[in-house]
């Protein structure tokens, strides 16, 4: 499985991720390197909607990057600070920046479980 890079991945290890949605925010950091997202409720981030698996992604602290692996049938979308949509199936790509995230979804059809996340140092 190849990782994809966004071209502003930087060189300098972030400390953390922020991840929110509605009311809820969570983070991603070197203490606490790893999150899933699914609709199961075992789940870290647990969205219920018939096209988000159970286990549909993990994202993880690894190689001084955050990385979002999706680990479902329906892909998960990923929209950068530049507004450009990474459509992601059983791959993983690197969080960099600011953005969002939908799974199962494409965001630009419907937006009902908008993750919102921002790499911070």
């Amino acid at each position: 499985m190849e990782e994809t890079w966004p071209a502003e991945a930087a060189a300098v290890a972030p400390s953390r991720l922020v991840l929110t949605w509605g009311a809820h925010e969570v983070e991603v950091t070197e203490s606490h390197p790893s999150l899933t997202v699914g609709r199961g409720e075992s789940s870290g981030i647990v969205i219920k909607s018939g096209m988000v698996s159970r286990l549909h992604a993990r994202i993880e602290y690894r190689n001084a990057h955050f990385s979002l692996t999706d680990r479902s049938g329906n892909g998960t979308y990923v929209a950068d600070a530049t507004g450009a949509t990474h459509k992601v199936i059983n791959d993983t790509y690197v969080l960099a920046g600011a953005g969002t995230i939908s799974f199962g979804i494409n965001p630009e059809t419907d937006r009902p479980h908008l993750v919102k996340y921002a790499v911070r140092s």
